[in-house]
């Protein structure tokens, strides 16, 4: 499914406004994943540490709560599922990080791997209104992060 270039610039503008630097794919990693139209199944790898406390903005009506970071990522986590799912997609796994034992050792908390049938399910998700207003939960969760996109080899 293509993309036209104003709904593309328009993500770009949308993502801009969530999340501190590293919370989201930058320009170029976007703009990469976009020339791409692959074809799935296509698992996403991420690599999610917390902050203790969540980080909501003021006047956000979480953000008296103290909630941990990973119960504001796991409020995100429950919209994303329903959009990953109403895409064709799955949740992998969800696990967490015991130790790191081979490795300079980023203090993941959790390990998920989203699998989505191609790029243009996902690109339709980070497009769902629905989704986006969700992303307040993961920034307020999410210390850092890191996601690869992987393509299953068996």
């Amino acid at each position: 499914m293509k993309r036209h270039a104003q709904e593309i610039e328009n993500l770009i503008n949308n993502l801009k406004e969530h999340g501190q630097a590293g919370l989201n794919p930058s320009e170029s990693q976007l703009r990469d994943l976009l020339s791409e139209d692959r074809d799935g199944p296509l698992q996403f790898v991420n690599l999610l540490g917390f902050h203790d406390t969540a980080r909501y903005p003021d006047g956000h009506e979480l953000a008296t709560q103290k909630l941990s970071g990973e119960k504001a990522y796991a409020n995100y986590g429950a919209v994303a599922l329903k959009h990953v799912m109403k895409r064709g997609g799955t949740l992998v796994c969800l696990n967490t990080v015991e130790q790191t034992i081979i490795g300079p050792g980023h203090a993941w908390h959790q390990v998920a791997i989203m699998q989505y049938p191609n790029t243009a399910a996902f690109i339709d998700m980070l497009l769902d209104p629905e989704y986006s207003a969700a992303l307040i939960h993961r920034d307020a969760g999410l210390r850092q992060t890191e996601v690869l996109v992987t393509r299953p080899l068996l």
